[in-house]
């Protein structure tokens, strides 16, 4: 389920930075980076990092540096490195050889099926096969964009999770060198795979990376595309990053190592924290730094109930977000939720993820929440649209202390491909839908537009791991204050989910 947001949420986003945990981002990172194929839903945690060539900063120098020798007459020095846990590039450039051109490629094969889609996405163009859901990207780096790499300590993040397993061929192509390797599905259930080749350029300073992606091509196809590729070293240059720009990006990696490592340790949660059935809710934060006030907005949850099914006599199937198309399929004849599988992971204290993630297979139940909304602005300053819903948090308790945490959140995932009705944390239904057609409804699933003193009274329903309902809570205005100033002293707002 894709979320969206209100204005209010925008200017709260563009305002902040924070950091997510490791295995999140890597997660992003792989959508992101690897295809930009279109997700079903995005990371329920919204802390975002900023660029992936300022990320791993525990790694900084481990690689290369501008200081590392280059073998005698070439611009570009490119070796794998097979390591007890890994596969790693060991790179280096000498950026005074010659200066760092622009590269252009195109592919003059590509399997069928697969068509060409948007093409400014980040790292190049995207082709995807609608029929079996396999997508297929090209990015390149030139030698400028390598050269930074190389300096800022990131030559890992290439192979990052890469192992010697994982490499199934090593050749040569159109005077290239040529890794490719094969990673499975995530998947349970899915016989997809994706292999990522890595052509480096040594005499011309470049990479070209063709990522083939959620599918079962064979592996010989990615080197047919590899064949095809027509490339073009342009005359357009790209100046190599500066010494001083360098020191900044250093720098920067520091300061988020410092932050992740501050977000990664458990806060105490205080009383005010806690609020129960039938309170009406405030946010804690009344306005931006710089004045900017927010909207206020009041929640009442009026009750909550766990329940085993939901009768369509009841909860009718047009109020849900895509009954057919998600729920229908995890669902047994009585109504009852379907196990599933989910991975568990465990982290160290630096939030690493640590050994093979653990697979369960779990019983959910459905939490129905009824609630009322109040607008209580005289004036709407961010427009009309309110979101309606809370994420669903869980909490670690510690004898009689309550602490939130990242790596609660990314502990666990689920381990079947079709299986969207916990992403987010978000609602699977909302019986007060405004928008009821096309695209519209996608968009604005949990979203309504209220007037100054307008209130809503309505019912959500969630799914909820049944061994974690005791640590669940409803989270509201979450991320709504940051960069505010807090009022009442309580950051957080929750309203534990009882049984």
């Amino acid at each position: 389920m894709k979320r969206t947001y209100t204005d209010q949420e925008m200017i709260r986003i563009i305002k902040q930075d924070l950091v997510i945990p490791d295995k999140v981002d890597q997660g992003m990172q792989d959508a992101y980076r690897k295809l930009g194929i279109k997700r079903r839903g995005t990371v329920s945690f919204a802390r975002r990092r900023r660029m992936w060539h300022v990320l791993a900063a525990a790694a900084v120098l481990a690689v290369g540096s501008s200081a590392v020798v280059v073998a005698a007459n070439k611009f570009l020095s490119a070796n794998l490195v097979k390591q007890k846990d890994s596969v790693v590039y060991d790179l280096a450039l000498d950026s005074e050889q010659k200066e760092a051109h622009e590269i252009e490629v195109t592919p003059t094969y590509m399997p069928a099926g697969y068509e060409l889609g948007a093409e400014n996405t980040p790292y190049g163009g995207k082709w995807h096969n609608e029929e079996t859901g396999g997508g297929i990207s090209i990015r390149t780096l030139n030698a400028a964009e390598l050269d930074q790499m190389i300096r800022l300590g990131e030559a890992n993040e290439l192979t990052h999770g890469m192992e010697e397993k994982n490499l199934k061929k090593e050749l040569e192509i159109n005077g290239m060198k040529v890794a490719l390797f094969l990673t499975d599905s995530r998947y349970v259930d899915s016989d997809d795979h994706t292999t990522d080749a890595m052509l480096f350029n040594e005499e011309e300073g470049y990479l070209i990376q063709i990522f083939n992606m959620d599918s079962q091509l064979p592996i010989e196809e990615t080197i047919k595309i590899a064949e095809g590729l027509d490339i073009r070293v342009l005359d357009s240059t790209v100046p190599y990053t500066t010494d001083e720009e360098i020191d900044r990006l250093l720098e920067e990696q520091k300061m988020f190592a410092r932050q992740r490592e501050e977000e990664l340790k458990p806060e105490a949660l205080a009383d005010n924290n806690f609020f129960s059935i039938g309170k009406e809710l405030e946010i804690p934060y009344k306005h931006f730094e710089d004045g900017t006030k927010l909207n206020d907005y009041r929640f009442t949850v009026n009750s909550i109930e766990v329940k085993d099914s939901l009768p369509l006599s009841e909860f009718a199937k047009e109020n849900y977000y895509d009954y057919d198309g998600e729920l229908a399929d995890w669902l047994n004849e009585d109504g009852t939720l379907k196990p599933h599988e989910r991975y568990k992971y465990t982290f160290d204290s630096e939030g690493n993820e640590v050994g093979e993630p653990a697979v369960d297979t779990v019983d959910s139940k459905f939490v129905v929440v009824d609630l009322k909304l109040k607008n209580n602005n005289e004036v709407n300053q961010f427009g009309d649209e309110v979101m309606v819903c809370p994420d669903v948090a869980y909490l670690d308790t510690d004898g009689d202390t309550i602490t939130r945490s990242y790596l609660s959140d990314a502990q666990y995932q689920s381990a079947n491909e079709g299986y969207r009705l916990q992403t987010d944390g978000f609602p699977i239904y909302f019986d007060k839908i405004s928008n009821t057609e096309g695209i519209d409804r996608i968009k604005g699933f949990h979203i309504v537009s209220l007037q100054p003193g307008e209130e809503l009274e309505y019912t959500l329903v969630y799914v909820i791991d049944e061994d974690r309902l005791d640590n669940a809570y409803f989270q509201f205005y979450s991320g709504e204050g940051q960069g505010c100033e807090s009022e009442t002293g309580n950051e957080y707002v929750y309203v534990k989910i009882e049984q």
